[in-house]
């Protein structure tokens, strides 16, 4: 692991010891890098205008990590697509609660505002927008020709979280600007603070190297991803620690929205806990005395998470190149961990969710013993009983998978859980063997089943 406190903007330091806190915090990212078998992690947090970066791992392609390794970081692009929003806003060419059909002449939804679409409460439901993701189309028009094919299926004015209300956003960059949401947010917001490796497109991405999806919780696999342009108004955007170190802090300055504005995006526009809800394009909490204003982002194969702690002047950004929907809730943790731990508290790592870590072995465990069963059956050594397990063997796992699967397709399980994807398949496989042996086997005329009947005088010989 490389330790290296660094002045504001990565300036050299003097190789001063590092501090407890800074100890703390390197012990944490190694404890969690290894707790979520992630390959390559990448930590930055800013403390009163000191960076202090942590770096743990290799890439995808074996080589050491540095501040300016490429990662995919997920939803935390919309906090630039919210951005551009609200710069646009200031200058007078969009208006929050405006129906976005006033921007969009071909969307037909004319209830649904701007200000609808930052807060997810646009009635896009989050298969509304599974079903128009991971295209990897290229090209200028990507965005619209992404944003054009999608379907509204929920109600509006309720909050749902899809990513479909920023691809919508994007278009509506685009079609304000004139240009494409990539090329506006390079002039807006990259070129500005000099994010020069920060891309949008495939086309300007150099890389990254491969990410990793995690198996089962435990064991990472390299996967390669590439950027799909039509994706990254709400998440195809790759950037480097670095540079996402420099976007927190004009965030914190006040140098990128108005002050106003940035107040309103920072504020509980629509509540979703207690003490948690979203704003414009981040999640906000209350964090005992603090307000937290943040946002978790994922791709197939990487993680990242923007953490910013204005009234403390605290910014934590967590990079990690996999991902594993088994282990989200101890990815998603790190940087409030982190947070803590640098303002003197201490934390342990976070556990993942244990049914996701634990269902893909299960599934596959019932698959082989479907086989088993089924095998058994067609040799007549299991009775009528086995029929009904397997019934029950299939109606007890749909009914645990229904609440994860609601919303997904075949291929989107693919691409973000292939454990489970395999497992399922799998589980089918050996429980549709196993009911069709049993079917086979009862559904045979009842005289094959039973000793032949006796003649009259007790013989059975001739039969």
């Amino acid at each position: 692991m490389v330790l290296a406190p660094l002045g504001a903007y990565w300036a050299p330091t003097s190789g001063d010891a590092p501090s407890t806190t800074a100890d703390g915090v390197a012990d944490y990212v190694e404890r969690w890098r290894s707790a979520n078998a992630v390959p390559g992690a990448a930590v930055a947090v800013i403390d009163g205008g000191e960076t202090t970066v942590h770096l743990s791992g290799v890439d995808g392609d074996g080589n050491e990590l540095a501040i300016d390794t490429g990662f995919l970081i997920g939803s935390v692009a919309k906090t630039f697509t919210s951005t551009l929003i609200l710069q646009h806003v200031t200058e007078g060419r969009i208006a929050l609660d405006e129906p976005a059909a006033t921007y969009l002449d071909w969307w037909g939804a004319e209830d649904v505002s701007v200000r609808m679409l930052l807060t997810h409460t646009s009635g896009l439901t989050a298969a509304d927008g599974l079903a128009v993701s991971e295209r990897y189309t290229t090209g200028d028009h990507a965005v619209e020709a992404a944003a054009r094919d999608l379907a509204q299926s929920g109600t509006a004015g309720v909050y749902e979280y899809s990513s479909a209300n920023y691809l919508m956003l994007g278009a509506i960059i685009e079609a304000v600007s004139g240009r494409s949401y990539a090329a506006e947010l390079t002039d807006q917001v990259l070129e500005p603070l000099g994010m020069e490796a920060t891309a949008a497109t495939a086309a300007d991405a150099a890389g990254p190297a491969p990410g990793h999806r995690i198996w089962s919780g435990r064991w990472a696999r390299a996967y390669d991803v590439r950027l799909d342009d039509s994706g990254a108004p709400y998440g195809y955007v790759m950037s480097t620690l670095e540079e996402l170190a420099t976007y927190a802090e004009a965030h914190l300055n006040g140098g990128l929205v108005d002050d106003e504005l940035r107040s309103l995006a920072w504020s509980m526009q629509e509540r979703n806990g207690v003490s948690s809800g979203y704003g414009f394009g981040w999640r906000v909490e209350q964090d005992g005395d603090s307000l937290v204003v943040h946002h978790t982002g994922a791709t197939p194969g990487y993680f990242a998470h923007l953490w910013l702690v204005p009234e403390e002047d605290r910014a934590v950004i967590v990079l990690a190149n996999a991902y594993s929907e088994a282990r989200a809730p101890s990815l998603v943790a790190a940087a409030a961990d982190i947070s803590a731990i640098t303002a003197g508290g201490s934390r342990h790592v976070s556990a993942g969710e244990p049914l996701l870590t634990w269902l893909p072995a299960g599934l596959l465990v019932l698959g082989l013993s479907g086989i088993a069963a089924g095998v058994a059956l067609g040799a007549g050594r299991l009775g009528r009983w086995w029929l009904w397990a397997c019934l029950a063997a299939i109606v007890i796992t749909a009914v645990v998978l229904a609440p994860v699967l609601i919303g997904a397709t075949w291929r989107t399980i693919g691409i973000w859980t292939p454990d489970l994807y395999a497992g399922l398949l799998a589980a089918g496989s050996g429980c549709g063997f196993a009911l069709l042996a049993a079917l086979t086997r009862f559904r045979r005329p009842q005289g094959a089943l039973t000793e032949p009947a006796p003649d009259a005088h007790g013989d059975t010989r001739g039969q």
